[in-house]
Parts: C-alpha cells; sequence; structure tokens
C-alpha cells in the first residue's frame, strides 16, 4: 500500500511567491517598525525553542541535514538562531523590505536572555534560489550582467537614504552601537564623525604579528592613510557576501543578512566584501565593477589595519573565508 504523499508546501523546497515585494525606488529610508514589547518577545523566544527542536525531526522525515543555526521548517519557513542575529537586523529587514527589496518576510521574532551571544531568533519566510557563491559560474555572461546591475541599484538606493543621527554619525538603524563580532563583546561605538571611528579601529594596533618593526610601521602608516581620505556616510548593507545574494537565472531572489547594516563611511560594503580576497577570484572583478573600481586606496588601508589587529570593524569572523 502506498503512503499517502507529502504535500508540496512541506517540503524544504518549497517557498512562497512574494508579491508584497514592492518596485525600488530612490525615496527616504521607510520608517523603522517600533519593536514589540520584550515580554512579547521572550514568549515567542520561549515558542522558539520548540520550533528548533521540531526542525530536527522534520529535516530527518525529509532526508535534509539539520543546521541548527538555520532551522528548516516546513510551509516555507526557516529559522535563523545564529551568532549575531539580534533586533536591529528584524529591523533592517523589514525596512529593506518596505523599500522593495527582496527580502525574506519577518514572520516573528524571540527573545532570549539566556544566550547573550544569539540573543534573537527570527523565524523567516524561504526564498528561492541558490547562493551566489554556488551558481555564479555557471550563470551567462548575460545573466551574470543582470545580477551586478540589479545589485548595483540596490546599494544606489540604500546609499541615497539620509542619515537621521545626523550626516557624520556613525551608528546602527536604532542609532545606537554598530556591530561586529570582530570587536569586543561584538559592539562598537556609536561614532560621532569617521575620524572618531577611524581612531577606533586603529587603536588596537600591535606590532607581534610583524617579522621586523619596520613592516610593522609599513602596515602602520599604511592603515593611518584612511585619516587622509573623507567619505560620505551612507547606509550600508556591512555584509556583503556572495553566500548572501540567493539568484534564480539572472535575478536576485534574496538578499540577507542584516545584521550588520547601519551608517557607515561610504566605502564599507565594498572593502568588507573583499578585505580578504585575492585579486584572482571572480568575486574581486564582480566587486570592483560594481564600485566602479572606486575604494582601492581604501581597500589597501583596510588590508593594512586587518593585518595590524582583529579588533577592526568591517569584515567578521566569517569574512575570513577566501571567495
Amino acid at each position: 500500500m502506498e503512503l499517502w504523499p507529502i504535500p508540496r508546501c512541506f517540503m524544504p523546497e518549497f517557498t512562497w511567491s512574494d508579491n508584497d515585494v514592492r518596485p525600488i525606488s530612490n525615496e527616504q529610508i521607510p520608517p523603522t517598525p517600533l519593536p514589540i514589547s520584550p515580554r512579547l518577545r521572550r514568549l515567542w523566544g520561549f515558542l522558539h525553542k520548540y520550533l528548533r527542536r521540531f526542525s530536527r525531526s522534520y529535516c530527518g522525515r525529509v532526508g535534509i541535514t539539520y543546521d541548527n543555526q538555520i532551522a528548516q521548517l516546513p510551509f516555507g519557513l526557516i529559522l535563523k538562531w545564529s551568532d549575531g542575529t539580534r533586533l536591529e537586523e528584524v529591523l533592517a529587514m523589514q525596512v529593506a523590505r518596505r523599500a522593495g527589496f527582496p527580502v525574506p518576510r519577518v514572520i516573528c521574532y524571540g527573545e532570549h536572555p539566556d544566550t547573550p551571544h544569539v540573543p534573537v531568533s527570527i523565524p523567516m519566510t524561504r526564498v528561492p534560489g541558490q547562493e551566489l557563491g554556488q551558481a555564479y559560474e555557471k550563470l551567462s555572461n548575460e545573466d551574470q550582467k543582470s545580477v551586478l546591475q540589479e545589485l548595483k541599484v540596490y546599494l544606489e538606493v540604500i546609499r541615497g537614504w539620509s542619515n537621521p543621527w545626523g550626516g557624520n554619525r556613525i551608528r546602527s538603524l536604532l542609532g545606537i552601537a554598530i556591530r561586529s563580532v570582530r570587536v569586543p563583546n561584538h559592539y562598537a561605538g556609536p561614532f560621532e564623525c569617521e575620524e572618531e571611528f577611524n581612531d577606533y579601529l586603529i587603536q588596537p594596533s600591535w606590532s607581534g604579528g610583524f617579522p621586523s618593526e619596520v613592516a610593522y610601521k609599513d602596515a602602520l602608516g599604511l592603515a593611518r592613510g584612511m585619516r587622509k581620505l573623507s567619505h560620505s556616510i551612507v547606509f550600508t548593507h556591512g555584509y556583503l557576501k556572495p553566500h548572501n545574494i540567493m539568484v534564480e537565472g539572472g535575478r536576485i531572489t534574496g538578499f540577507l543578512d542584516w545584521e550588520s547594516a547601519g551608517w557607515y563611511p561610504d566605502y564599507g560594503d565594498f572593502t568588507t566584501a573583499l578585505r580578504f580576497t585575492r585579486e584572482d577570484p571572480w568575486w574581486y572583478s564582480f566587486v570592483i565593477e560594481l564600485c566602479g573600481g572606486l575604494y582601492l586606496a581604501e581597500l589597501e588601508c583596510e588590508r593594512a589595519l586587518t593585518s595590524l589587529t582583529n579588533a577592526s570593524y568591517f569584515g567578521n569572523a566569517y569574512g575570513g573565508l577566501l571567495v
């Protein structure tokens, strides 16, 4: 006797067709939603623990690998519960979605006071497609150009949003500290200006990783070159990597991982994307074309800063993977 077939909506490849995403516009940043109450966040967090446990048995039932940070669920949903997930990521996703970006829909979000390294969990809709890093070299030249152009439009839109905290201030969407796992306690700032930000980044420099004092001073001089460059402060995704861009053919179907989004110097997305990348992979050429060949001097400064200290902001623990 045949078993009753599993409905398609229970399968891990099921995704919702998303008709609520509107065309991109260059208007002001959409209003940031008010966070739900802490009591309700804790209640959702309690329920999400059971969703996470359910995901383990669900994955076994449908024959996929269980991931405790991106827990797969039926009905076209996932539960994100990973290091760095916090309230600002939820709000940044909601803002980006309101602006018309292909961002997963946040179903709800929970808070976990007992796990400060993973303070927030987010059930969200699953997006279709493959990670750009997996798909890019299989795409036609026309589709590669289409993805590049679409991502360029997205970045131009957010970079055009006015800074509600004042033109020179560097801070999160909520006007508080920016986040990075490369700084103590994963947070830094907020900063009143770019000069203050640069001083913070270079302050922990040390010579321990250099073969000589001369090599250390050369790197220090190069990193200090950032102080001679002035930049606009713009809204920045903060973690531009190939695995955060989902594609189908020449179309971007998902723009993911907004945990580091906020107001930064305008080179930030591009130097973050390239600081650990060799110049020969496709990703290097892709990002250079994305930024129009700008920020090469900033990239040199940023790489020197990386060699001086692990406490710099741009990039994070996952950024060390060469692509």
